[in-house]
């Protein structure tokens, strides 16, 4: 048998569980700043290295044609970065803020496909803590969608937050998996009322109903107004009763 020559296919090397493009890229011993690095996966990356690891900043282009630029350490994203989707021959942002071990964490601003928005706090890859997600309107400003405010937690919302609804009422109060739940008030902005109650799982179960500026008389569907029949008699009453006791 010939003796084995270093870089010769072998069926000793043929049988090998490890591919021979990892064994090179193993003992290239990448580090520090270099050109487009190709992979058979069809992804490549442009930037700095340590260790043969993406370490510093640097891009990665994957094999469906999105695209990471930012920081990377040791082979997983890691700090500030933006990710983009490639759709229609074009580039979106998706994700951009901050990332911990390859996952969106701290904080950050998320564009849906739909539209929406969450801009805030993240937790590995989920909405957690104070946020602003904007729904269905201008991802700048809100206009024309609806817009909470507050807490979230396991990506749903969840603990105090406000609900400013495109219509123009609002709802102040608690939270819980996504729905209404607990003590909160709601405000109908256009019929000029306010429901202060508790919700449970989104419905309202018990509260009362009144104005939030009291309308001129006879404006349709204002509360009636609620007074004494005979205010003078009960102020009097009393104040006899008062004396009587001192």
């Amino acid at each position: 048998m010939p003796p084995a020559i270093p870089g010769t296919l072998t069926a000793a090397t043929l049988r090998s569980k490890e591919q021979l493009w990892k064994t090179w890229d193993g003992k290239a011993k990448k580090d520090g700043p270099h050109g487009t690095v190709y992979w058979t996966t069809g992804e490549r990356y442009q930037g700095e290295w340590r260790d043969n690891k993406k370490h510093g900043k640097g891009t990665v282009i994957y094999k469906n044609g999105d695209k990471y630029e930012g920081d990377w350490a040791y082979d997983l994203r890691h700090g500030l970065g933006t990710l983009w989707i490639f759709k229609d021959g074009k580039y979106a942002v998706r994700y951009n803020g901050e990332w911990r071990d390859d996952q969106p964490t701290g904080h950050g601003t998320f564009f849906e496909n739909n539209g929406d928005t969450y801009e805030g706090d993240w937790v590995n890859g989920q909405r957690h803590g104070k946020g602003r997600a904007v729904y269905g309107g201008r991802p700048v400003d809100g206009f024309g969608g609806d817009v909470y405010e507050g807490s979230f937690e396991n990506d749903v919302k969840h603990g105090v937050g406000t609900m400013m609804y495109a219509n123009g009422d609002i709802f102040e109060g608690r939270w819980a998996d996504d729905k209404k739940h607990g003590p909160g008030t709601y405000f109908y902005i256009s019929k000029g009322k306010r429901f202060d109650g508790t919700w449970q799982e989104g419905t309202p179960r018990c509260g009362s109903y009144s104005e939030i500026h009291t309308p001129p008389a006879g404006t349709p569907g204002s509360l009636p107004p609620i007074e004494l029949k005979h205010p003078d008699i009960v102020l009097s009453t009393a104040t006899l009763q008062l004396l009587e006791q001192l």
